[in-house]
């Protein structure tokens, strides 16, 4: 398998294909979702928090149909291959940003939990 770039679907604007042999690597935020819009894509992803361990940390793979929609739990490098002898077309999307008030308390308060978590594991 090689590992390049997918290329632009020309019929599908937004849309990138991946042929048979081809795996496509992106790395993406949490939250970010791949949408399969034509065929069956293969995905690929370990855990980030574990990715000092290399190897070690088993692969996550799961198959992806026309018409799914994938949401990354966490940032992270995932591989995209079509399952099938046929190219597969699919479709990055990037989380919103929130803007305003709302999105600034929000973000805050994930910030704060995160600290509270950090106090709370180093103080045990």
């Amino acid at each position: 398998m090689s590992v390049r770039q997918p290329v632009a679907d020309p019929r599908r604007p937004g849309a990138l294909r991946v042929a048979a042999a081809q795996v496509a690597m992106h790395d993406l935020r949490a939250g970010s979702s791949i949408v399969a819009v034509e065929g069956a894509l293969q995905l690929g992803f370990r855990d980030h928090s574990l990715a000092w361990l290399g190897d070690a940390v088993p692969l996550t793979s799961l198959a992806l149909h026309e018409g799914e929609r994938f949401v990354m739990p966490q940032r992270g490098v995932v591989t995209i291959s079509a399952m099938q002898a046929q190219a597969a077309a699919f479709i990055v999307l990037c989380p919103s940003t929130d803007h305003g008030v709302q999105g600034l308390v929000r973000r805050a308060a994930h910030r704060l939990a995160a600290l509270v978590r950090t106090r709370l594991g180093r103080a045990a």
